[in-house]
């Protein structure tokens, strides 16, 4: 298992635990593409639930 070394949480795969290290540094990779929006996300799936307000 992977475990984060800032709050001990442990993930099943590497992927996740980067995807969850977002939370601590504060970066938000996911942008909404849609235009004129500007906002950005953490983490993919809460950028994509987002997207679903502009449709």
């Amino acid at each position: 298992r992977h475990v984060c070394g800032a709050c001990g949480k442990r993930f099943n795969r590497p992927s996740s635990l980067r995807i969850h290290a977002n939370t601590h540094t504060g970066a938000t990779p996911y942008r909404c593409p849609h235009p004129g929006c500007g906002r950005a996300f953490s983490v993919n799936s809460n950028m994509r639930r987002h997207l679903r307000n502009h449709a």
